[in-house]
């Protein structure tokens, strides 16, 4: 007859290896979906009368219900291919430098560090397909609207 503490020391054993397959499954995963396609547009939200770009109606439809503008004109969109810990970038027309990073890829979405030179400094987390809307600063008769959107292929772990 064995010890109850022999028990309890394999238990521990058990629970603890299956924890450290747990987050390897996890790990693996998440490597294999390190490249992520990150879309940056940058959009005019402008009090000016003029027409909503077509290119910026889901943006119009997430915003007109809670901010005054009455135009919407996209400025610029690049899709930049990111590994995590990779840095892509676009100049806003405002001669400021918008920076993303890829921080991480998990089972939530991305997270995501976003720096506009000396105006914001934030992370994010966004799911797959999903966008997150940041006001960036004034322009001209209006403000500039940044919008990021991930896209990468989601691995399940097994």
């Amino acid at each position: 007859m064995r010890s109850a503490s022999y028990g309890r020391s394999v238990l521990k054993a058990l629970l603890s290896l299956s924890v450290f397959s747990l987050f390897f499954a996890h790990s693996a995963a998440a490597q294999k979906a390190q490249r992520v396609d990150m879309r940056l547009t940058v959009s005019h939200l402008s009090s000016e009368p003029g027409p909503i770009d077509d290119s910026a109606a889901d943006l119009h439809n997430r915003l007109r219900r809670d901010f005054r503008y009455r135009s919407v004109r996209v400025l610029e969109s690049k899709r930049m291919r990111l590994n995590v810990n990779e840095v892509g970038s676009m100049q806003l027309p405002t001669g400021r430098l918008v920076r993303v990073r890829l921080l991480d890829v998990g089972s939530q979405g991305v997270l995501i560090a976003v720096d506009i030179d000396q105006t914001l400094q934030t992370d994010l987390r966004v799911r797959n397909r999903q966008q997150v809307v940041i006001g960036a600063e004034r322009y001209q008769d209006g403000k500039l609207i940044l919008t990021l959107e991930p896209r990468y292929k989601e691995y399940k772990g097994r």
